[in-house]
This record gives C-alpha cells, structure tokens and sequence, in this order.
C-alpha cells in the first residue's frame, strides 16, 4: 500500500508483524502507525533472537567458549 508521503518502494513489515500490530492497535486507523509498530514488533523480536545466540556464545553463560 502506497504511503502518502511516497514511500512506496521501502519495504514493507513481514506480515505477521502487521497482523500482531493491526491486532494490537485495533482502533487505529493510520496505516503509518501500524507499520511503524509492526517494524518495532521485528526489531524487537531480532534482539530477543540475537541475545538468545549470544547466551550460547558465552562460555560464562554455559555456551561454546
């Protein structure tokens, strides 16, 4: 969907993002705020993932030295 700014060629959220978003804002009505929680909803869900691998990288941690 074409923003009205011209933003039409970023990419756009995967769409379980949009759909946990769209979920979670049910009375928003701005296709922008959806998308800007949907790309937060993804950023937060690379960290968790990138902190899981970090805590098997750690050999304090009981990961590989």
């Amino acid at each position: 969907m074409p923003l009205p700014d011209g933003r039409e060629d970023l990419p756009r959220p995967p769409d379980w993002a949009v759909d946990q978003s769209t979920d979670e804002l049910y009375d928003e009505q701005d296709p922008a705020v959806i998308e800007e929680r949907a790309w937060k909803l993804v950023r937060d869900a690379e960290q968790r993932d990138d902190e899981r691998h970090d805590e098997y990288d750690d050999p304090d941690q009981g990961g590989e030295g």
